[in-house]
């Protein structure tokens, strides 16, 4: 009779366990597709979820797919998207920086990243005093962030690492970003950014 009660909780305890792994949001395929470095997969396997879609198409350097990809999404995110794009194609840095100054005061994220995809804006518009003081103002949270929280390699943050690295170049430290275009190219190999 002990043996069959035993058995009987032990069953409701992995029925439960399993029920509660199937109920965790798991990551797309297309998520997972990137984080291995299959980028051509991951766009197709993002065919109906346009946010995912557009990340995997920047990965591979296609920035005007990737603008008509965010488009079609409603996340807050995809305007930095299309900001970010049209800033790595150097055109409509107008509108570029309007998106990227409507998101942070909007939707308010990551101040630090945001504050840094808009100083990389800024110094392809030109405006590299500008660009520098913003960068510069945040330099300090983005090297923590990068020190502490984010140590394992992320092809999604790949791009932010180029963008540092820009920055630092345009404040004179090239070494640090020779070791920053570096990373990126080691986090997101056959990306757009492991040619940068």
């Amino acid at each position: 009779m002990i043996g069959v009660a035993v058995l009987l909780i032990v069953l409701v305890l992995v029925g439960w366990g399993v029920s509660w792994m199937l109920a965790q949001k798991p990551a797309t395929s297309a998520q997972q597709l990137i984080h291995r470095h299959r980028y051509e997969e991951a766009v197709v396997a993002a065919s109906s979820d346009p946010l995912h879609r557009a990340e995997a198409l920047k990965l591979l350097g296609r920035f005007e797919d990737a603008i008509a990809s965010y488009e079609r999404s409603d996340d807050p995110a995809a305007r930095e998207g299309i900001a970010l794009s049209l800033a790595h194609l150097g055109r409509d840095l107008d509108r570029a920086k309007a998106l990227m100054e409507q998101t942070i005061a909007q939707h308010p994220q990551i101040l630090e990243f945001q504050a840094l995809g808009l100083a990389y804006i800024l110094l392809k518009r030109g405006e590299r005093d500008a660009a520098l003081r913003l960068f510069l103002d945040n330099a300090v949270l983005l090297e923590t962030r990068f020190h502490d929280d984010y140590t394992d390699p992320d092809p999604l943050l790949a791009e932010t690492l180029v963008m540092f690295a820009a920055l630092m170049a345009a404040n004179g430290d090239e070494e640090r970003a020779t070791a920053l275009r570096a990373k990126a190219a080691e986090w997101a190999p056959r990306s757009v950014w492991d040619r940068h």
